[in-house]
């Protein structure tokens, strides 16, 4: 199965954020499968720093010798992810709710803990880990995961959580002035 959609919408009633997963076969126009998953205000407090090292971990790791500019790289690989994003029309394309088969059931599970498996050359493993349920895991390859990042993002800001999550090297994330001697 290959992870075809993905979904981050606030829902206020829940004041929670709710993430679809979206998998099937990418030819075929066969039975969809979709998690779904609650995402809160502390998880995403928690999520946010680790999903930066995780990409942070994969510049260092997949281009060594870049290690000493891994925030910036991070930074330009999320810009150029969303670039192609849009280009493919990965972001204009609505989300497609005809999923089939719910493996986790229908209702969407609180996930109260998300670990990142990280390898060189490879997709960046996410497991998640709902309350009271065992873990599930979606891979996702680094552009995805940007567009991942600029969803929750997005979610975030229509939450009105007072979270600004930022991406290392951004015009807003900046601090204070870089000066070269």
């Amino acid at each position: 199965m290959e992870l075809l959609q993905i979904q981050v919408i606030y829902q206020a009633e829940e004041d929670r954020i709710l993430v679809k997963f979206s998998f099937g076969e990418s030819a075929a126009e066969g039975e969809r499968q979709e998690i779904r998953a609650h995402l809160t205000r502390r998880l995403l407090l928690r999520l946010w720093p680790t999903t930066l090292q995780a990409l942070a971990t994969q510049v260092v790791l997949n281009k060594p010798e870049a290690a000493h500019a891994s925030a910036d790289i991070v930074q330009m690989e999320h810009q150029s992810s969303l670039q192609k994003m849009h280009e493919e029309g990965g972001f204009s394309n609505p989300y497609q709710a005809c999923a089939e088969i719910f493996p986790r059931g229908e209702a969407a599970l609180l996930i109260h803990s998300i670990n990142f498996n990280i390898v060189a050359g490879a997709s960046i493993c996410l497991q998640f880990f709902p309350v009271g349920q065992e873990a599930f895991e979606i891979t996702m390859p680094e552009t995805l995961l940007h567009g991942f990042c600029s969803l929750l993002q997005a979610a975030t800001k229509e939450a009105e959580w007072g979270l600004e999550l930022l991406i290392p090297g951004s015009e807003h994330a900046s601090a204070a002035p870089r000066v070269l001697n």
